[in-house]
């Protein structure tokens, strides 16, 4: 399973790849540890959750000096910072203050500066409880398409976090809270780049192949081209996991038409000014990356790295991390370090989310056959430094 898919298959992929290393079998390691070889076969493919004694037994009989317990850490807690108190909002003021919100948070989540997840779903709450029948009716739609995108930029943060079921339950309540506000095009937001997208990383590709469909319908109806755009690309990158290449180049395709022909009669939402041309070719990277086409996938991503935004410092670490993999694929070791060394610029000074941090151990997993080698020793320290410090 791909490390990159959540806490418990990046668990399996570094105690697998450390049973190795020692050269144990799974029937040895159980025995060490007193569980089955099967229990541990399952464990390494995330297909059952280990105990925290059995993690403790495991970091103990593998000399792992603590790594296997803090990467498990994720399994059993779900500690968050102290609940923020909800602030009082009137009916004229809720609107204002949580579009405030929103755009600070999305900004800092963009660069990585900083974790308000909680202060999020709290200003989303406290607008979604206002008492709105004073107000005029488009007051009230444009107050339920404010707690919407809240709820939207919620949902991306959990899943970020590694939190898919809550994420789901955000995306469920966003596009319920955007269909009442009459907002197709935020109904296609939430619907593709959002829950479609987390489906495709979190490993159901089919699920998110059928969601960026419904988004594109959806966008279609809003009329926003633009948007339009990205859910074509979600679906590209959900038929390059699932290895239909006719499928994927025919959306990218569609994507950039789309793109081409986008007029913006008044300025976009703020939520789409993550996709544009720059973000279009870094997709394309990713899809040919996903289709096995390592050198293709580096152009691509060479030509995002030109043109994309620096804005958006998630974006560039991740498509810098899979130029590293394709390069690492292709067994060109100096480049692959040169890319990995752009990502720990980029994501050294900012707060770093599970799912970036998994990215990265994912590159290790692959960097740490080629330790040896030189040239790759310090990048490979400095990763694991980076990766100790995060988890």
């Amino acid at each position: 399973m791909d490390p990159q898919v959540s806490a418990a298959a990046l668990f399996g992929a570094e105690l697998r790849a450390r049973r190795l290393a020692r050269g144990r079998s799974l029937r040895e390691l159980g025995q060490a540890v007193l569980v089955s070889g099967e229990l541990l076969a399952k464990v390494e493919k995330a297909q059952r959750r280990p105990r925290p004694d059995l993690v403790q037994r495991l970091d103990a009989a593998l000399d792992a000096r603590g790594a296997l317990e803090r990467l498990a850490a994720p399994l059993f807690t779900t500690a968050d910072r102290p609940p923020v108190r909800p602030p009082t909002l009137s009916p004229d003021s809720a609107e204002p203050r949580l579009r405030r919100v929103i755009d600070e948070v999305r900004a800092a989540d963009h660069a990585l500066a900083s974790d308000r997840l909680a202060e999020l779903t709290t200003f989303a709450g406290a607008a979604a409880a206002v008492d709105g029948s004073g107000l005029t009716a488009a007051a009230r739609l444009s107050l339920r398409r404010a707690v919407a995108e809240a709820q939207q930029l919620a949902g991306w943060m959990l899943f970020d976090r590694g939190d898919q079921p809550g994420a789901e339950r955000m995306f469920t309540a966003a596009r319920s809270a955007a269909r009442q506000a009459g907002a197709a095009d935020l109904v296609a937001y939430v619907l593709g780049p959002s829950a479609a997208y987390s489906n495709i990383w979190g490993g159901d590709p089919e699920l998110g192949v059928e969601r960026a469909y419904g988004s594109l319908a959806w966008a279609r109806r809003s009329g926003n081209r633009r948007l339009a755009a990205f859910a074509a690309a979600v679906a590209a990158r959900a038929h390059a996991r699932l290895g239909e290449e006719e499928l994927c180049r025919r959306m990218l395709g569609e994507s950039e038409s789309e793109l081409n022909r986008h007029v913006a009669t008044e300025p976009d939402p703020g939520w789409l000014s993550v996709f544009d041309e720059g973000t279009l070719v870094g997709y394309r990277g990713s899809c040919l990356f996903d289709l096995g086409k390592p050198r293709e996938a580096i152009a691509e991503l060479e030509r995002e790295e030109r043109a994309g935004s620096p804005l958006f410092v998630r974006n560039r670490i991740i498509w810098r991390l899979e130029s590293a993999q394709a390069h690492l694929k292709l067994g060109e070791l100096e480049p692959a370090c040169a890319a990995i060394e752009k990502a720990l610029d980029h994501a050294e000074p900012g707060a770093v989310t599970p799912r970036v941090v998994r990215v990265f151990h994912a590159v290790a997993l692959r960097v740490r056959a080629s330790r040896g080698v030189r040239g790759v020793a310090a990048t490979s320290e400095r990763l694991r430094d980076f990766i100790v410090a995060n988890e």
